[in-house]
């Protein structure tokens, strides 16, 4: 399938964004509980973050393979 150059294109994270760079420590809610992570990757309206492992989280970090996609307006840094 052809990508027609979208592959490469650079992606610019949104004003929301600017603030939350890679290797940013955050804070954000998954499942109404308080968790926090490393941003591995920024998107255009969210990021992927790497997750901290904790007691708590370890069902989550099963299910999601220890990284979740958050967006920049629910997240502040830790």
């Amino acid at each position: 399938m052809a990508t027609f150059g979208r592959a490469n294109a650079p992606i610019v994270p949104s004003e929301f964004g600017e603030p939350f760079p890679i290797d940013t420590h955050v804070l954000f809610h998954v499942h109404n509980r308080l968790e926090s992570g490393t941003i591995t990757k920024q998107l255009k309206n969210s990021a992927v973050i790497e997750l901290d492992e904790t007691d708590e989280n370890q069902e989550l970090i099963n299910q999601s393979n220890g990284v979740v996609i958050i967006n920049y307006k629910h997240m502040k840094k830790a």
